[in-house]
């Protein structure tokens, strides 16, 4: 994320909305974007992205992110609420939490709404393996204007 995203966290939506505005001379086109994870649930009706602003920070601190990263988190978080209110063609994918390079398994769970945790409760996923789940939602859609996760 970029200082831009903190200190203006409207862009996301703003993008989101100019993306979608521009699908309506393409409604046949589809757009494939990927967000963050702050906007999953971390327990039926619960999700990062709407809680206050200590509780965000210290699920930031956790994950070596600093806590000024909130507000991109919630920018995410109204960006996908934009793509929501769309009927056009979209998927908005959330990778898990914590996202870095590792092996490429192509063994990962893969999710709607609710954050994916493994038996340590870490909420992982390589970039490569990232990569395959995003490749594989392009190729054989079944998100189709939904918000999808993976996770180990």
């Amino acid at each position: 994320m970029c200082l831009r995203s903190i200190a203006d966290p409207a862009v996301y939506a703003n993008a989101a909305r100019a993306l979608l505005t521009a699908l309506d001379r393409h409604p046949r086109t589809r757009l494939i974007v990927v967000g963050g994870a702050g906007s999953l649930e971390t327990e039926p009706g619960v999700v990062p992205a709407d809680g206050n602003d200590d509780v965000l920070g210290e699920g930031l601190a956790e994950i070596g992110l600093p806590r000024e990263y909130a507000a991109a988190v919630r920018g995410h978080r109204d960006a996908l609420n934009a793509y929501r209110l769309s009927n056009r063609l979209w998927t908005y994918f959330s990778p898990a939490a914590e996202i870095a390079p590792g092996a490429r398994t192509g063994r990962f769970r893969i999710g709607g709404d609710q954050l994916i945790t493994d038996a340590d409760g870490r909420s992982r996923i390589s970039f490569e393996d990232a990569a395959i789940a995003l490749v594989d939602e392009a190729e054989l859609p079944k998100f189709v204007q939904r918000r999808f996760t993976i996770g180990y």
